[in-house]
Order: C-alpha cells, then structure tokens, then sequence
C-alpha cells in the first residue's frame, strides 16, 4: 500500500495526502460545517496548490455533512470527490443531496481501494 506524502492531524480528523488525492477520516462526532470545510480546504490548497486533486471521504463510521459546505469548493481544482462506505443505502441517499450541490465529478465506493483507482484515473484524465 502506497503511504502518504504527509498527514495532517486535526481536532476533528485527519487528512491523509497523496499525489492526485487526498483522504479525510472525519470523526463521527463532529459535523462538516463551514468552519471545518474551511479547515479542509485550506489544508488541501497548502498541499495541492494549483494542481488538481480528488478528495477522498472515508465515511466508514459516518458524519453529517453541511449541503452548504459545497459553494466553498473550487470545483476547477478539486476536480472530484468520492465517498468510500459500506453502508451504501443511507450513503447513496445523503451523497445524492451532496452530489446535486458540487458541480465536480461524484461517486459512492465500497472499499477505499475502488475510489483511489477512480482518484488517480481521473485526475490523470483531467490533467
């Protein structure tokens, strides 16, 4: 398994980052509102810059998401995201509302394996 580049610990999580993309394991207890979308992608532009990059949310054990979050997103740089659970039903039905609100590439994976070869592909794809 490839190991991150550098990883960035936060008080609601950790990002984990790579060449193309990067992950984030959000603490279920915490909500991603604008102060840590804000925190996210601040770390993600100090990292990425201007290349272009897929984010990666590992949302194994779940959090909730602010549908507002996604105007913050440059979607020209941060060219995708994919949402990585095995709970796909209620995953599917919350990334659905994600997914009307980010003008980027979106999809939902089983294994964390599965989105990084959609990441890598796609940013290669796009560059």
């Amino acid at each position: 398994m490839i190991q991150p580049s550098k990883t960035c610990q936060l008080e609601y999580g950790a990002i984990e980052f790579y060449d193309s993309y990067a992950i984030g394991k959000i603490d279920p207890k915490f909500k991603v509102d604008t102060k840590v979308a804000k925190s996210i992608l601040h770390e993600v532009k100090e990292h990425f810059g201007k290349r272009k990059m897929v984010y990666i949310s590992d949302r194994e054990f779940g959090h909730d998401v602010d549908i507002s979050v996604y105007k913050l997103i440059d979607y020209k740089k941060m060219i995708g995201i994919a949402i990585v659970t095995s709970n796909r039903e209620e995953a599917i039905i919350k990334a659905s509302e994600e997914q009307a609100a980010y003008k980027g590439s979106f999809g939902v994976f089983n294994t964390m394996d599965s989105a990084i070869s959609w990441a890598q592909s796609f940013v290669e794809a796009n560059d």
